[in-house]
């Protein structure tokens, strides 16, 4: 998993696809990070589940395509814990912002990349854990094989915590009392519900939608209407749902 090239290929978005059903969400938000302009590379981690097809259609979008050593995950992690982890392997990247592929790109959001200081391996998560987006949707790492070797072992003999919190509480131990968390226009979360979509959230750059957005019958509000807005009037978002949404 070694990466070659010179400084423009040094910072990179990456997310990832461990099935058939992932690239349409991980097209999405390619397609929306495109959309905005971004000034850094593109990248995605897959797995061997998924299919040759799909593996071209991502290769046709992204920058970099990498596929998942499943061997060297020695501590039994599910697929989408230990793909989380494969960001500190990518030698040859300065900076890698780790993105799920439900994320979605509302507005540039380049100056993560430049307001964000980490040093070697360490992660660094979103703010307000639980409180707007409560997975590990979005973090900002250095690759560095020997933390990832060390995060490994030690997740081997971790006992009644998830991978998540670990990574957390693991980050917060050896992050540098300077080091600042995400802002929190960068993990939004947005949910069909009404009670769960945020009123008035117009500072939001990345958001993670779980699902295709419908086209509602209803009056949108907040963050909600402007997502559904762009999703809407961008032609290569309708089409890839169309071609992956199941319903």
């Amino acid at each position: 998993m070694m990466v070659t090239g010179g400084s423009t290929h040094s910072q990179v978005w990456l997310t990832y696809a461990l099935s058939d059903s992932d690239v349409g969400k991980a097209l999405t938000l390619c397609f929306s990070m495109k959309r905005v302009f971004t000034s850094r590379k593109l990248a995605v981690l897959v797995s061997r589940r998924v299919s040759a097809s799909m593996k071209e259609l991502l290769h046709h979008a992204y920058n970099f395509v990498f596929y998942m050593e499943e061997e060297l995950n020695t501590a039994g992690l599910k697929e989408e814990e230990y793909v989380k982890l494969l960001a500190l392997k990518l030698k040859g990247f300065s900076k890698i912002v780790f993105l799920e592929p439900t994320m979605f790109v509302v507005e540039n959001s380049d100056d993560i990349f430049d307001n964000c200081e980490v040093t070697s391996g360490l992660l660094t998560t979103e703010v307000g854990l639980g409180d707007i987006d409560d997975g590990l949707s979005i973090f900002v790492a250095k690759p560095c094989l020997q933390v990832f070797r060390a995060l490994m072992d030690s997740l081997q003999t971790r006992t009644g915590m998830g991978v998540e919190t670990y990574l957390r509480n693991w980050a917060a131990k050896n992050l540098p009392s300077t080091a600042k968390p995400l802002d929190r226009k960068y993990s939004g979360k947005l949910s069909t519900s009404t009670d769960a979509i945020l009123r008035n959230a117009w500072d939001i750059s990345l958001v993670n939608i779980d699902i295709p957005f419908q086209k509602s019958n209803t009056e949108d509000f907040g963050l909600c209407a402007k997502v559904n807005t762009i999703f809407h009037k961008q032609r290569s978002f309708r089409k890839t749902w169309r071609l992956f949404a199941k319903e």
